[in-house]
């Protein structure tokens, strides 16, 4: 049976495969480095187990939060239009609007002014004109939360901003953040997880001299070098397949 299969998984599944059989080898199979001890593999193959069923654990959770993040947002950008126009039609000064487009247009990551074409910048430039192009705001979730929690603070200090939409009331909007920042949270916890196991994962499979393929290479070397290139204990291991991380 040919096991040349690659990926984290099949490493794994084939050094369980590799065990087994050198398993059948009896007290024949007797190298001197403790690594590769029957004993030492399968402790090795063990954990190689385990780090891949919680790498997939992790990643699974952080596919839930990130799921979980994103419905926290969803009707986002409405409900910031909804809010904008409440406050255009409240009766609060024109300065006091501009001021929370401002921080709207920042939330949004849209810039004060459209960007210029390289003929508009040239254009301008013959007439003397001083050029300066405004860059792109981050439009990350963290600044999203960051401007959204600056709106909502704005809001609350404008007196005439009153909505009569309940979901367009302070009270509101802060139950909104909340949840907002719990999600994302959740989400970089996750995500840190995620990358704490990869780091465990990658280590116990790739190390060098130590992780689990090279270990799997060396045991094949020693049953080469052990019973010969065309033993039958070789040809039963020669087709296991490990491959080195890219």
């Amino acid at each position: 049976m040919s096991t040349n299969q690659t990926g984290y998984e099949q490493n794994v599944v084939n050094f369980g495969v590799l065990n087994t059989r050198i398993t059948t080898f009896g007290t024949a199979y007797n190298p001197s480095r403790s690594e590769l001890f029957l004993l030492s593999l399968t402790k090795l193959q063990t954990d190689g187990e385990a780090v891949i069923v919680s790498f997939v654990a992790d990643e699974t959770k952080l596919k839930n939060a990130i799921a979980a993040r994103t419905l926290t947002f969803y009707g986002f950008d409405e409900l910031i239009t909804l809010a904008i126009n409440a406050l255009r039609i409240s009766g609060a000064s024109a300065q006091t609007i501009q001021q929370a487009e401002a921080i709207v247009r920042d939330l949004r990551g849209k810039r004060a002014t459209p960007k210029l074409t390289d003929s508009q910048i040239l254009a301008a430039k013959e007439k003397g004109e001083d050029v300066k192009q405004v860059t792109l705001h981050n439009n990350t979730i963290d600044s999203k939360l960051e401007n959204f929690a600056k709106l909502i603070q704005f809001l609350s200090s404008i007196p005439e901003y009153k909505p009569n939409e309940t979901d367009l009331t302070i009270v509101a909007l802060n139950t909104r953040l909340t949840s907002q920042k719990t999600s994302n949270a959740a989400y970089h916890t996750s995500d840190a997880a995620l990358d704490a196991t990869r780091i465990t994962r990658n280590t116990l499979l790739y190390a060098d001299g130590t992780g689990l393929v090279d270990i799997a290479l060396a045991v094949k070397v020693y049953v080469k070098s052990a019973f010969g290139a065309t033993s039958p204990q070789y040809k039963q291991i020669s087709d296991i397949v490990f491959t080195k991380q890219r």
